[in-house]
C-alpha cells in the first residue's frame, strides 16, 4: 500500500480548493444536486410519517431540507476532523501493512525453497527404505545362516558338559541321563543327517563321537544286567523292583537306537530272568494248591456207587469274590485249612491275572515292545496249562468243573474291563480243558446210573424213601442247571436230558422190585418230589452276585469254610447261598425248566396214581356211583331220573358217607402219615386225597341237582360241601 502524497479532496474548501472526498453518490456535499422529479416523490411518500410531520408544521420543505443538510455537513466536517486526526494511525498501519507484505513475500519464498528441499528429502527417503529393505533381507539371511551354523556346530560339537556327564557322572545321576539323550540327538543326526554326512567336522569328531557312545552303551549295559540279575535273589519281588528300572527306561531306548545288539542281550537276560522268577514263584504256588485240595469226589464217587462220607457247604460262594485276593497259601497250609477245587483254581487265576497284567503294562512301557511280554510270560501260561490238564486228569468233580468254567469266563471279563489284553487267548485254551473234561465226568456219571443193580434178584431192596440216587441226582442236576443257566449256550443240555432219562428210569426199576404197586407209588412220590423241591429251591435262591460277596463269606471261603453239613453224598454241595449277598437268579435256564417240567408231570401221575387208590379203597361205592352216574347223564336231559342212579340208590349213599367221612378222613391222614411220614411230600399227598375226595362228593351232589325234585331232596339232607372242606382243612393242618 503507497503513502497518501495530498491531503484528502475537500480539505480548505474556505480557499477556494475542491474539498470532495471523492464518495461518489454517498457524497452529500455536492451543489450539484438536481431535484428534478422530486414532487413526483413528495406525492408518492405523501403519507410518510415523517413527510406528513414536515407538512403539518408548516415548514418549507426546502427550508426543512436545507436544515438538515446543515447538520449533515456538521457531521461530515466532524468526521473529516476526526480522520485528520489519525491520520498518522493510518500512515503507521500503512506501513505496518507494507512491512506484513514484505514478510509474507520472504514467507513465500523460503516456503517455496522448503518445498523444493521436501522434495528431495522423499527422494531420499525412498532411498533410505530400499536401502532398509535391502538391509533386512541380508539380516535375515544372517540370522538363518546363524542359526544354521549354531544347529551344526550343535550336532557336531562335543561339550565339556557331554563328556563329563557320559564318562564320570553315575549312571542313575540326571546329569547323566540328561547327557545320554544328547548324545542320542548326536549319534541320530550324524547317522541320518544329510547335511552333516561327509563334512569335514563330522569327520573330526566322529572318533570321539564313537568312544562316547560306545562308554554310554557300557556303562548303560552294566546297570541294566546289574538290575537284571538282581531280581534273581532268593525272596526277590519283582514287581517292587521295577520302579527302578521304570525311571532308568532311556537307558533302554539309547540301546534300542544305537546299539541293537546290545539291546537285545540285555532284553534276552530281562527275558530269561522274570520268567524263571515268575515261573518259579507258581511254581511254588502250584505245589503247595496240591498240597491243600480238599478231595470232594473220587472216582468212585458217582450218583449210581455205594453211599459215601458226607460233606457239605455252598461252594458257589467262590463266584462271589473273583477279583479278590488270592490265598496265601502257606499260611493256610499251617493252620490246616483245605479247600475244594474250584477254590485253589480261583486263587490261582487271580494271582495269574494280576502278575500277568502287571508285568504287561510294564513291559510295554520300559521295552515299548509286547513281545517281550508275549516271550517273558509264554512258559509261564504253559505251565499252568500244563499242570491244569494234569490235575484234571484227577479231578471227579463235575460241580468243580463247572464252577471253573464260570470262573474261567468271570475272569475273562475282568480283564476285558481292566482294558489288559495280556491274558487274550488264555481263557479259550483253559476252556478247551475243562469242557471235555467236563464231559467225560457226565458221561461217568450216566454210565454209573445205568450199571446200578436194579434187578429183582438184587439184594439192594429199596424201602419206600428218598433213594440216594435221587438225593444225589438232585443236588448235582440243580447245581449243574444253575451253573450254566445264563451262560450265552447250555452245553450240557443233551448230557442232563440222558441223565434224568436214566435216572427216572432207575428209580421206575427200584420202584417195581417193592412188594406192591401201592409201595412202589409211594416209593416215585417221595423220590420225585424231593428232586422237585431241591431243583425249585435252588432255583428261588439262584447264584451269588459276582464281586458282591459279604466279608463274613469271604472269611469263609478263605478259612476253607462250608466243610461238614448236611448230605448223603459230596455230589450234595449247595451251589446258591442263604446269605444276604445273594441274588436270586432268573432260574435254572430253558432246558432246566423243561427238565423240571417232566419230573413235575412224573410226580403229578404218580400222586394221582395213588389218590385214586386210596379214595378206591375207602369210599369204593360213592366213586363207583358217580361214575355210573356221570355216563348215563351224557345220553338223557337234565331233570329226569337217572336208571339205576337215581335219587332211591344216591340216598342210602349220602346217608353213609354223611356217618362216615370223619372216620374215613382220619383213616386216610393215617394212612398217609403211615406211608411218607413227615416228609414234605405226605402233606402234598393230603392235600391231593381230600382235593379229590371233595371233587368226587361235589360230582355226587351235582348229579343229584340234575334229577328233579327227588334229587334235590337227597341234597338237602345230605351233608354240606362246605361242611366236608372245614372238617378235611381241620385235618390237614
Amino acid at each position: 500500500m503507497n503513502e497518501p502524497s495530498s491531503i484528502p479532496a475537500g480539505y480548505g474548501a474556505e480557499n477556494g480548493e475542491d474539498l470532495s472526498l471523492g464518495l461518489g453518490e454517498l457524497d452529500l456535499t455536492t451543489e450539484h444536486l438536481s431535484l428534478a422529479g422530486i414532487e413526483k416523490d413528495v406525492e408518492a411518500l405523501a403519507d410518510h410519517e415523517v413527510l406528513k410531520a414536515i407538512l403539518d408544521q408548516g415548514l418549507d420543505p426546502r427550508e426543512y431540507g436545507r436544515r438538515y443538510e446543515d447538520e449533515l455537513r456538521q457531521a461530515e466536517l466532524a468526521s473529516i476532523e476526526d480522520y485528520i486526526a489519525e491520520a498518522d494511525t493510518l500512515i503507521a498501519l500503512h506501513t505496518d501493512i507494507k512491512e506484513c507484505d514484505d514478510i509474507l513475500q520472504g514467507v513465500e519464498a523460503t516456503l517455496a525453497h522448503f518445498q523444493t528441499d521436501l522434495g528431495s528429502i522423499s527422494s531420499e527417503i525412498r532411498a533410505l527404505q530400499a536401502e532398509s529393505q535391502s538391509m533386512n533381507a541380508k539380516l535375515r539371511d544372517r540370522r538363518a545362516l546363524k542359526e544354521s551354523l549354531e544347529d551344526f556346530v550343535g550336532r557336531v560339537s562335543l561339550t565339556p558338559d557331554l563328556i563329563h556327564g557320559i564318562v564320570q557322572s553315575d549312571v542313575q545321576s540326571e546329569e547323566f541321563l540328561s547327557a545320554l539323550q544328547t548324545l542320542g540327538r548326536k549319534l541320530a543326526s550324524a547317522a541320518r543327517d544329510p547335511d552333516l554326512q561327509g563334512t569335514v567336522a563330522l569327520r573330526d569328531v566322529a572318533p570321539e563321537l564313537e568312544k562316547l557312545r560306545i562308554k554310554a552303551v557300557v556303562k548303560s549295559r552294566d546297570f541294566l544286567f546289574a538290575k537284571i540279575w538282581d531280581f534273581r535273589r532268593p525272596r526277590t519281588n519283582v514287581q517292587i523292583k521295577q520302579p527302578v528300572l521304570l525311571r532308568h527306561k532311556s537307558l533302554v531306548a539309547f540301546l534300542g537306537e544305537h546299539a541293537p545288539d546290545i539291546f537285545g542281550e540285555v532284553r534276552a537276560a530281562y527275558i530269561d530272568k522274570v520268567s524263571a522268577k515268575v515261573l518259579d514263584l507258581f511254581r511254588n504256588y502250584w505245589a503247595v494248591i496240591d498240597r491243600l485240595e480238599e478231595k470232594v469226589l473220587t472216582e468212585a464217587d458217582t450218583l449210581g456207587a455205594a453211599e459215601a462220607p458226607s460233606s457239605g457247604g455252598d461252594r458257589a460262594l467262590v463266584l462271589s469274590h473273583v477279583e479278590g485276593p488270592p490265598l496265601v497259601l502257606h499260611a493256610a497250609e499251617a493252620r490246616g485249612a483245605r479247600f475244594p477245587y474250584e477254590v485253589l483254581f480261583r486263587s490261582v487265576n487271580k494271582l495269574l491275572m494280576d502278575t500277568a497284567a502287571h508285568e504287561y503294562l510294564f513291559c510295554a512301557e520300559f521295552w515299548g515292545d509286547a513281545g517281550v511280554y508275549a516271550a517273558l510270560f509264554a512258559p509261564v501260561l504253559a505251565f499252568v496249562e500244563s499242570s491244569l490238564a494234569a490235575a484234571l486228569a484227577e479231578l471227579h468233580d463235575p460241580i468243580a468243573l463247572l464252577l471253573m468254567v464260570r470262573l474261567n469266563r468271570e475272569c475273562g471279563l475282568a480283564m476285558a474291563r481292566r482294558g489288559n489284553p495280556a491274558l487274550d487267548g488264555f481263557y479259550d485254551r483253559i476252556n478247551l480243558l475243562l469242557w471235555p473234561r467236563l464231559k467225560v465226568l457226565m458221561d461217568a456219571q450216566l454210565a454209573s446210573v445205568k450199571a446200578m443193580p436194579v434187578d429183582p434178584g438184587s439184594t439192594a431192596v429199596p424201602i419206600p424213601a428218598v433213594h440216594l440216587l435221587a438225593e444225589r441226582y438232585a443236588a448235582l442236576t440243580s447245581a449243574l442247571l444253575l451253573l450254566q443257566a445264563d451262560l450265552p449256550e447250555e452245553p450240557l443240555e443233551s448230557n442232563t436230558e440222558r441223565l434224568r432219562y436214566a435216572v427216572m428210569n432207575a428209580l421206575l426199576s427200584l420202584s417195581r422190585l417193592l412188594p406192591s404197586k401201592r409201595a412202589g407209588t409211594v416209593f416215585l412220590i417221595l423220590n420225585f418230589g424231593h428232586i422237585v423241591g431241591v431243583l425249585r429251591g435252588t432255583a428261588a435262591r439262584g447264584l451269588p452276585r459276582t464281586g458282591s460277596l459279604s466279608q463274613q463269606a469271604m472269611s469263609q471261603a478263605a478259612s476253607g469254610g462250608g466243610q461238614g453239613g448236611a448230605g448223603a453224598n459230596p455230589a450234595l454241595h449247595r451251589t446258591s447261598s442263604s446269605h444276604g449277598a445273594v441274588d436270586a437268579s432268573q432260574g435254572l435256564g430253558a432246558s432246566g425248566a423243561a427238565l423240571l417240567k417232566e419230573i413235575e408231570e412224573g410226580l403229578h401221575r404218580c400222586t394221582s396214581i395213588y389218590v385214586d387208590d386210596m379214595l378206591g379203597g375207602a369210599l369204593p361205592e360213592l366213586i363207583a356211583f358217580v361214575r355210573r352216574g356221570e355216563a348215563l347223564a351224557s345220553g338223557l336231559p337234565e331233570g329226569q331220573a337217572l336208571p339205576g342212579c337215581g335219587p332211591p340208590e344216591a340216598a342210602p349213599l349220602a346217608q353213609a358217607f354223611a356217618g362216615s367221612w370223619k372216620q374215613k378222613a382220619e383213616a386216610m391222614c393215617r394212612e398217609v402219615t403211615q406211608d411218607f411220614g413227615s416228609t414234605h411230600a405226605a402233606r402234598g399227598v393230603l392235600q391231593a386225597v381230600f382235593t379229590q375226595l371233595l371233587m368226587q362228593y361235589s360230582r355226587f351232589l351235582e348229579l343229584m341237582k340234575k334229577q328233579g325234585p327227588a334229587g334235590l331232596g337227597v341234597v338237602r339232607d345230605a351233608v354240606t360241601l362246605p361242611s366236608v372242606m372245614y372238617g378235611l382243612n381241620a385235618l390237614s393242618r
